[in-house]
């Protein structure tokens, strides 16, 4: 019963939650239109392919789970935002009760559901359950292999004077070691992130002895594990190892970074972390930068205490594995990618040995005193007041967030870009009037290629980040590329493009602009005929391209997708480009 009441509270808080936070409008970001494309792409047939390069490349960058579930979805007939939304906000709640499930049967279905819904109130959690990318499976596969490890009965127990001999899995045990391997095979093909708890668990097989089990892993995963690794090497170039040397992938001319600069980089990601980004996660939206930091290295402090209490203990399962595992991933990954995108997995960790060390240091204290200090229900009577000092501050945040989920709902009841700002709106303008008037053949070099394809189905590539001309101009004429969008979705274009326009304005010419924020050129290129108009006039604005840069006739109206996702209704034809 106590399990049934634990676990009806969190679907109760978790469920008003989702519903209360939901909105319909798309992700600025090119992720979710990347994983929309490649499951398009499987969904239609044309292989694991990126559609929106004009070369269309197999895909080797993001590992095939997540976009190969969201084909499923398309082939079941879903082609709006919000049923992919949906499913992003089913697997989130399913990857609570999993947190639920695995702190319970450690401590109890209290001690689990105190764990769970701290976490999932988390802001990071919160806004995974609102975006079409793959964090949501990534944490449904991760904590189904660590509740899968515990309940097989994999723990890093040190034993002397002498090992024991190899031991044989009962049936029931052999069953949960394998949900926990398809598991953890399942984390590394949702994100490439994922290894460390793939090799975790290798670890504790092979330290448990259990080497029929490590057997059947390794004979299991090695295929599909090497399959991608060739496929990566074939493509040559697009995997995160080509950006992770780069001092800033988002600014190559900084250069690159040794081994030695992974301690540099380590550090500043943890600053970043513990002061900002883990106390931010409940208190970020309602209280100052100090109190925030202080909380960030409260639970740091006391979720390594605990889970180093395990692991002396010899308690530790592949949780206490995977942390400094996947930490020392996160830690090391380039400063402009980090995020809480990346430490949702160790929130319910740190939340877990945390309170486990505390409740820990209350039992010590009152044995020593004899129950003198302090009565058996002491650890709960701190224990409810430590989780809503937690919670509460997160409450504003909570508000706000579903506050503007509400008024987004309404504005975007017709239009889910109503929700965005001007600058995002005249972006998906420009796409969809360049998929309506652009030549079939038309390449469009743009900030936000993927989400360009996406919206209007014209592929492209986004512009070299250099304030060098030549490079931009090399990579048209690579591509065969002769139109560029100008775009104020975020402080990249305004950066680079403007230097460039204003030192070879001969090479441009003014097709059509959305106001300020949006303004589409010609690219003249060397072979272009030298009647070809191009520069800007005597007012300083690019003249006009002329008619031959658009399809003859008239001006076509740019379709109205509504919430329907205009590359999963209508997918583009494959068109490779050699």
């Amino acid at each position: 019963m106590r399990w049934w009441l634990a676990g009806g509270l969190l679907l109760l808080v978790h469920g008003l939650v989702l519903w209360a936070v939901h909105l319909p409008a798309p992700h600025s970001g090119g992720d979710n239109a990347a994983y929309l494309s490649l499951a398009s792409s499987l969904a239609a047939g044309t292989g694991y392919t990126e559609l929106w390069d004009p070369f269309e490349p197999p895909h080797a960058k993001y590992p095939p789970a997540y976009p190969l579930l969201l084909a499923l979805l398309m082939a079941a007939g879903a082609s709006t935002w919000g049923a992919f939304k949906l499913l992003s906000a089913v697997l989130v709640a399913t990857a609570g009760l999993l947190v639920f499930a695995w702190a319970g049967a450690r401590r109890g279905p209290a001690f689990g559901a105190g764990v769970a819904i701290a976490t999932v109130l988390a802001t990071g959690w919160v806004e995974a359950s609102r975006w079409i990318l793959s964090e949501p499976l990534f944490l449904v596969a991760v904590f189904l292999a660590l509740w899968s490890a515990d309940r097989a009965g994999l723990w890093l127990r040190v034993r002397f004077p002498a090992e024991p001999p190899a031991r044989t899995d009962s049936s029931r045990e052999a069953i949960w070691l394998a949900v926990a391997a398809g598991a953890a095979l399942l984390t590394l093909f949702t994100r490439t992130a994922g290894l460390p708890l793939l090799l975790g668990l290798l670890v504790m097989l092979a330290w448990g002895r259990r080497w029929r089990a490590l057997g059947s892993a390794v004979a299991v995963a090695a295929l599909p594990v090497l399959l991608w690794i060739l496929r990566g090497r074939a493509a040559g170039e697009g995997a995160y190892q080509d950006e992770f040397w780069l001092a800033n992938p988002y600014d190559p001319g900084l250069g690159t970074i040794g081994v030695a600069g992974l301690a540099g980089r380590a550090w500043t990601n943890l600053e970043f972390y513990v002061t900002s980004v883990l106390g931010g996660e409940w208190w970020g939206s309602s209280l100052p930068p100090g109190p925030v930091a202080f909380l960030g290295v409260v639970i740091l402090t006391l979720g390594l205490v605990g889970w180093g209490r395990r692991v002396v203990r010899g308690q530790g399962g592949l949780a206490e594995l995977f942390l400094p595992l996947y930490g020392g991933l996160v830690l090391v990954w380039p400063e402009v990618w980090s995020g809480d995108r990346f430490v949702l997995p160790l929130y319910p960790l740190l939340l877990f040995w945390g309170a486990e060390a505390v409740c820990a240091g209350l039992d010590g204290l009152r044995a020593r005193t004899t129950g003198r200090l302090l009565p058996p229900w002491a650890a709960w009577a701190l224990g409810v007041p430590a989780l809503l000092l937690l919670l509460l501050p997160a409450a504003p945040g909570l508000l706000g967030r579903a506050e503007q989920a509400a008024a987004c709902r309404e504005w975007g009841l017709a239009d889910p870009f109503a929700c965005h700002g001007p600058p995002f709106q005249r972006f998906r303008d420009a796409a969809a009037w360049a998929g309506a008037n652009l030549p079939g053949d038309a390449v469009v070099i743009n900030r936000k290629p993927r989400i360009f394809h996406a919206l209007g189905g014209t592929p492209g590539r986004v512009f070299p980040f250099f304030d060098d001309p030549d490079r931009l101009l090399d990579q048209a004429g690579e591509l065969g590329a002769r139109y560029l969008l100008v775009d104020r979705v975020d402080g990249i274009s305004p950066r680079y493009l403007p230097g460039i326009l204003r030192s070879r304005p001969e090479a441009f010419c003014w097709i059509r602009n959305w106001g300020e924020d949006a303004i589409l050129l010609g690219i003249v290129g060397p072979d272009a005929p030298a009647s070809s108009p191009r520069g800007i006039d005597e007012t300083g604005a690019f003249v006009d391209c002329g008619e031959a840069w658009t399809l003859p006739g008239d001006e076509r109206p740019a379709r109205r997708w509504g919430h329907r996702i205009p590359v999963v209704v209508s997918p583009p034809p494959p068109r490779r480009l050699r």
